[in-house]
């Protein structure tokens, strides 16, 4: 199958996709990029030679092969016109004359220059027909049939902003309940749409991330491309519960945003109450966001704020396969943005979605023609050759077949004992090969109990060698491996807004090491089936040198600084199986100043994370983890104790092969 091209030309940014329908009904994502399109794209007059410009560089760039490939465009928001109407329940031919009249009376433009649609969303309690308008002038249809001309693409599907993102949704979350309230925020439209059980409404809302930068930009003395710079490095939506920043042009940003931000939401609340009251809908359970508008920090937490909803970044490729190629990481980062461009490349696999096409009627009847007469060619020519290939493959296949037949006989008896002797020798091979192995694992173990000494230590030093970094703003813990102003400059370059740093000195010890789980260990320092008993002693604070043994050989650890032996771990050796996880009890010095309750809960949630980077142990949240509740601790504690498990990614062998080796 072709690949199908997904373009959706919105006002400030141009998103493209490539699609490659698979036989079984599949829809998988081999190339997409977004290019920004800076102010020209908000220029009508010039945007057919800028949409052209852009997506021919991209596509040389990228190497991007589409010549002669379906492309299905998306237009946004401003330039489509969606309307949703109520038609009473008749016969097929008179709802269309009565769309009809219906659409000459609410099209803001004369039906002789639009391309319009119209599709049965379902049926209201009264028994009357649910149907979605849309139109689209005929001279942007003409500017993107001459994009896709000169670049060597089919336009095959027109669509509109409003039915792409539905039919994204439906097929990545068709399985949920209840209303959804799904908001993309655009560049100069934000579209909020409901989904309840199969019904769809929409509605269009005239501003979008623009208004941030063009009040920003008015407020601050700042051209419009320095404050969009400007606004993607440091904007952020600002929050009752967070104080204004100390940066003169950042607080006329954050405070611009809360300005369009809670503009929106009161056009959300109305939508809101239109669809419960007039269209008699549930009230929304959820809500997604979509659109890069809402890339900026905080605005998810600002319409849980206000709304009170469970709020949810919307991943158009949930349901979709991703290419090999793709950078999953850099795709997590855009998905929200790219909806449209899912729905528009579902539509050449999947049925029952929202089927708009704005495209003319001649030229949907020519993109017919196009597709089937090489397929009534072919057919014809095939059924005329089909006789005499029939016949001549026969008679080929029956003497290649009986000279086969043959040479395979006479070669079969002289083989037969060579392949014996073959599968003899390969079996003894086989069985010492895996002895070697077997011998090998079970040598690697010698210095295995030393690499993983060294480990504990050096992560127990990344944590307490310098103490750590109380962020107060926004709240983080950090490992102290560097200055005080590194760290710093280290979250502004991550986009972090400047916030306090405190520094504090920790100290942490092994009360008991084992490798059986703690239900199953005996005492502090004793050991269960198998376990390695107490490793109690290794001091991980400030001026700690390693392991110390002392006094009292599998007595286990009375106190910091204490230790106990392990002497006892290769006691049943002989009977022990292959060691895959470590069970810690840890004891760590209470930490201060008390910037939060949780701090003694962030700094065992720290070293666990530095456990995961450690490279002799799994980087699974799920298998290296904190095993125990950690309480809040009081000021006048000194010290607060927690559990950990850590999986180590080559299990260590405990037991020789059986083999006589």
């Amino acid at each position: 199958m072709k690949p199908v091209l997904a373009l959706d030309c919105g006002a400030a940014t141009l998103k493209v996709a490539l699609f490659e329908p698979q036989p079984n009904g599949a829809l998988v994502l081999s190339k997409y990029e977004l290019v920004p399109l800076g102010q020209r794209g908000l220029e009508e007059a010039d945007r057919t030679g800028l949409l052209k410009e852009v997506l021919q560089d991209l596509l040389d760039r990228e190497e991007m092969r589409v010549k002669g490939v379906d492309a299905h465009v998306c237009t946004p928001s401003y330039q489509c016109f969606t309307k949703f109407l109520t038609a009473p329940g008749v016969d097929g031919k008179k709802v269309g004359q009565i769309i009809t009249y219906e659409a000459q009376q609410n099209v803001p433009f004369p039906l002789d220059e639009v391309e319009w649609g119209y599709q049965v969303m379902g049926t209201t309690e009264d028994g009357d027909l649910d149907v979605m308008l849309m139109a689209l002038k005929l001279d942007v249809i003409e500017s993107l049939s001459t994009v896709c001309t000169d670049i060597g693409v089919k336009l095959s599907i027109v669509d509109g902003a409003p039915a792409a993102l539905r039919n994204a949704f439906m097929h990545n979350y068709g399985e949920l309940e209840g209303c959804t309230m799904l908001l993309d925020i655009g560049a100069k439209t934000s579209n909020v749409i409901f989904l309840e059980d199969g019904n769809f409404f929409s509605r269009s809302i005239n501003f979008g991330a623009n208004s941030i930068t063009q009040e920003f930009a008015r407020e601050a003395n700042l051209d419009f491309e320095q404050a969009e710079e400007y606004k993607k490095n440091y904007g952020y939506v600002h929050l009752t519960n967070i104080a204004e920043p100390e940066d003169a042009y950042q607080a006329i940003l954050v405070r611009a945003a809360r300005q369009v931000m809670t503009r929106l939401h009161q056009q959300l609340e109305q939508t809101r109450q239109y669809y419960v009251t007039q269209r008699k809908g549930q009230t929304p359970l959820r809500m997604f966001l979509a659109g890069a508008g809402c890339s900026m920090i905080y605005t998810a937490e600002f319409f849980i704020e206000k709304f009170g909803l469970e709020v949810t970044f919307f991943n158009p490729f949930r349901n979709i396969e991703v290419g090999p190629e793709i950078d999953s990481a850099d795709l997590a980062k855009k998905a929200h943005a790219m909806g449209e461009l899912a729905g528009l490349g579902l539509r050449a696999t999947s049925v029952g979605l929202t089927e708009f096409n704005l495209l003319p009627q001649r030229d949907k009847i020519s993109r017919q023609i196009e597709k089937r007469t090489p397929y009534a060619i072919a057919v014809v020519f095939c059924a005329g050759l089909l006789p005499f290939v029939n016949y001549a493959f026969f008679n080929k296949q029956k003497a290649e077949q009986e000279k086969a037949s043959e040479t395979l006989t006479q070669k079969l008896e002289s083989y037969s004992s060579t392949v014996k002797g073959m599968q003899d020798s390969n079996n003894v091979l086989e069985n010492r090969r895996t002895s070697a192995v077997q011998m090998e694992e079970l040598l690697r173990t010698r210095f295995i109990w030393i690499d993983l000494s060294k480990a504990l230590q050096n992560v127990f030093t990344e944590v307490t060698g310098k103490g750590v970094f109380i962020v107060t703003k926004p709240n983080q813990l950090l490992a102290a491996t560097n200055t005080a102003a590194q760290v710093q400059a280290n979250l502004a370059a991550e986009g972090t807004p400047p916030g306090g740093l405190t520094n504090a000195i920790t100290e942490i010890w092994i009360e008991s090491l084992t490798t059986t789980p703690p239900a199953t260990v005996g005492g502090a320092g004793g050991m269960d089936g198998g376990g390695m008993g107490g490793m109690g002693g290794f001091q991980a604070g400030p001026g700690a040198s390693g392991f110390q043994s002392g006094p009292g050989s599998g007595e286990g650890m009375a106190g910091p600084g204490s230790s106990s032996s392990g002497g006892s771990a290769a006691a049943s050796s002989e009977t022990a199986e292959d060691v895959e996880y470590l069970y810690l009890e840890l004891k760590a010095k209470n930490i201060l100043p008390r910037e939060r309750e949780d701090l003694n809960k962030e700094f065992a949630e720290l070293l666990a994370s530095r456990f995961r980077a450690n490279p002799l142990f799994s980087d699974s949240e799920e298998e290296t983890k904190i095993t125990s509740n950690i309480p809040p601790g009081k000021p006048e504690d000194r010290w607060f104790s927690f559990k950990m498990q850590v999986k180590l990614v080559t299990p260590i062998q405990m037991q020789p092969p059986d083999d006589g080796y």
